[in-house]
């Protein structure tokens, strides 16, 4: 696991250095940066199978909030649409999240909004207006379903 975790620290200190130098002069390493965090985001989510929320700033899984999803990133699944989605969460919260459907055996990535747990309401509302079923609490794996 830890061995996990240092590939993840320098893919992400390797692609925050090819951010630091892109520009308007050199605008082709902005996509090797979002590419690089897809491929982290991608080898992470192998090993969490039943689902995940992480910060690809940091690349931590926070362990509160209320995880809701974009639906600009709706009915993502393939190594190919995740750079969206991560380009996504890097103009928006920088989260990710993924989870696995069990109906149609489907694995979701999706760009997050994370809202503070005492703002359930707000957390609704939001996913309401990004066309979600629920709203996942972090703290407690719990789903909040939508009316």
């Amino acid at each position: 696991m830890k061995t996990a975790a240092a590939f993840l620290f320098v893919v992400i200190i390797s692609a925050g250095c090819a951010a630091c130098s892109a520009n308007e002069d050199n605008p082709s390493s902005a996509p090797d940066n979002v590419s690089a965090i897809a491929d982290a985001v991608w080898e992470f989510s192998q090993s969490h199978p039943d689902g995940f929320t992480i910060d690809i700033r940091t690349m931590t899984e926070p362990t509160e909030g209320i995880a809701v999803s974009y639906a600009a990133t709706q009915n993502s699944h393939s190594r190919d649409q995740l750079d969206f989605v991560v380009e996504h969460a890097l103009q928006h919260d920088g989260y990710v999240s993924g989870w696995l459907n069990t109906e149609n055996v489907l694995y979701y990535f999706d760009s997050s909004k994370l809202f503070p747990e005492d703002q359930l309401e707000e957390a609704l509302q939001f996913g309401k207006e990004n066309g979600q079923t629920s709203v996942y609490i972090l703290s407690t794996g719990t789903d909040v379903y939508i009316n």
